[in-house]
């Protein structure tokens, strides 16, 4: 069932190829990877985080437990990406190292849930908790046009279509568009959380808890609070979606991910610090949206939408990395006939993935318009979860059967970031698995799905 290793010296260019001068550099792929986590994640996780969580202590546990993850997976990636630079992020591994039914099912799984479904995600968080408090009588503008539409779905809609359009005309515009949307708000966004631990001097002192909480930390209990932490620490990969279109991709790739990824970590541990500043942990588990309520309870009117503003930059900026990212994956699969083949076709002018563009959007839309936002966020990390493992992994089978092949970057530390990446994936889809988390069958599902049907494919194909 494997797929034979590509030769590194081999004259052939790789079916995920886009046939274009390399433009981006480690900039802008950098903050591609720290924009693409600076999303709603951060203010819509410390809540859920804060219900099963029974103290301060174990509340900021699981962020770093999180962080270190996102940074384990990042240093094993980009011994990948490195070694391999390929548009399509990690599908075009995965084929590699396990053949290509593991990487069709992958693939299937983040055309389905992953990427569609943080974009959905995003696109909903942002137009349900920024949007009204920016725009104020204007957010309902489509009722007062006649239109029985719920505002925040036709917002997250217009967020998506708009984010799309940008990235059809050109990686060039989407890098510099990610510069804009993730230097300014993660800057402001630093300075105000240590001004906020300045003046409120760290935890606030009432720990008390809801009721529903528990009062110890259960396995149980972190690995429920486990999955949106892990959605809201999601992209750090994002880099090795756009490997063939980074100049020096052996330098580029590893500063990116792992730069890109400490950068976000730091900034989100003294943001969760900032939030047990400002509220008692048993609040802080019903404020709905963490930065905005913060924002309010500190400095009023004025200042929440201050910061509300520097949050809907982090939101475009991280919405704008996955659509860009995201396309990469049907391309790559179209070139490679694992799905419709008009998903590998490029814009004639922009050299861009158009059909994979605007069909990840159109996918986006329909759930978008199916899904709650809680469904949708525990689907998609659930997802996350089973690719990313299985991503991590493929470190260590290419060391196993290919060691010649040349690794411009080696994982530091190997084999321990990857083991800790897997077994602490691994760890929390068992543990949510068996509290009857539906988001976790969810995602084997779809993989199991696409896997039978590769294999039923195949055989078709074979012949009698």
């Amino acid at each position: 069932m494997g797929a034979s290793l590509e030769s590194p010296g081999s004259a052939a260019a790789p079916a995920d190829a886009l046939g274009t001068p390399p433009r981006l550099g480690a900039g802008p792929a950098t903050a591609l990877v720290a924009g693409s986590m600076l999303g709603i994640g951060i203010f819509i996780a410390p809540p859920v985080v804060a219900a099963h969580a029974p103290t301060p202590a174990a509340f900021l546990l699981v962020w770093i437990l999180g962080g270190l993850s996102a940074l384990a997976g990042a240093l094993s990636v980009a011994e990948l990406g490195a070694m391999m630079p390929r548009a399509g992020g990690d599908y075009p591994y995965l084929r590699v190292a396990y053949g290509p039914q593991v990487a069709f099912a992958v693939g299937w799984l983040q055309l389905l849930a992953i990427f569609p479904g943080s974009l959905a995600t995003m696109a909903a968080g942002t137009a349900t908790f920024q949007l009204p408090v920016l725009l104020g009588d204007a957010y309902d503008i489509f009722a007062r046009a006649g239109l029985d539409v719920d505002p925040a779905f036709a917002w997250a809609v217009l967020i998506v279509v708009g984010l799309s359009a940008v990235n059809h005309v050109g990686i060039v515009l989407s890098g510099r568009t990610q510069v804009v949307l993730t230097t300014v708000p993660v800057a402001l966004l630093l300075v105000a959380s240590i001004f906020v631990l300045a003046k409120m001097g760290g935890y606030h002192p009432d720990a008390a808890v809801s009721p529903a909480t528990p009062t110890v930390a259960t396995l149980e209990s972190l690995a429920l609070a486990f999955l949106p932490v892990y959605f809201a620490y999601s992209g750090w990969n994002a880099a090795i979606f756009v490997g063939a279109e980074i100049r020096e991709p052996g330098r580029s790739l590893p500063r990116a991910l792992v730069g890109g990824t400490l950068l976000v970590t730091g900034l989100y541990l003294v943001l969760c610090v900032g939030f047990l500043a400002v509220f008692p942990l048993s609040d802080l588990a019903r404020v709905g949206e963490a930065g905005t309520a913060a924002a309010g309870r500190l400095f009023g009117t004025a200042g929440e939408h201050v910061v509300t503003t520097l949050i809907l930059l982090a939101m475009l900026g991280s919405i704008n990395g996955t659509v860009l990212t995201g396309s990469r994956i049907a391309f790559a699969m179209g070139r490679a006939g694992h799905a419709p083949r008009i998903a590998g076709r490029l814009h004639p002018r922009h050299a861009t993935p158009v059909v994979a563009l605007w069909g990840q959007a159109a996918w986006s839309v329909v759930l978008l318009a199916s899904q709650s936002f809680e469904a949708l966020m525990n689907y998609t990390s659930a997802a996350m979860l089973i690719t990313g493992t299985l991503t991590v992994l493929a470190v260590v089978v290419l060391r196993r059967r290919d060691p010649q092949r040349p690794r411009p970057y080696r994982v530091l530390a190997y084999p321990l970031p990857p083991v800790f990446y897997a077994g602490s994936s691994i760890l929390v889809l068992v543990l949510s698995a068996s509290k009857g988390d539906p988001s976790v069958l969810v995602g084997i599902g779809y993989f199991a799905a696409a896997w039978v049907a590769y294999g039923i494919s195949a055989r078709r194909r074979a012949g009698p």
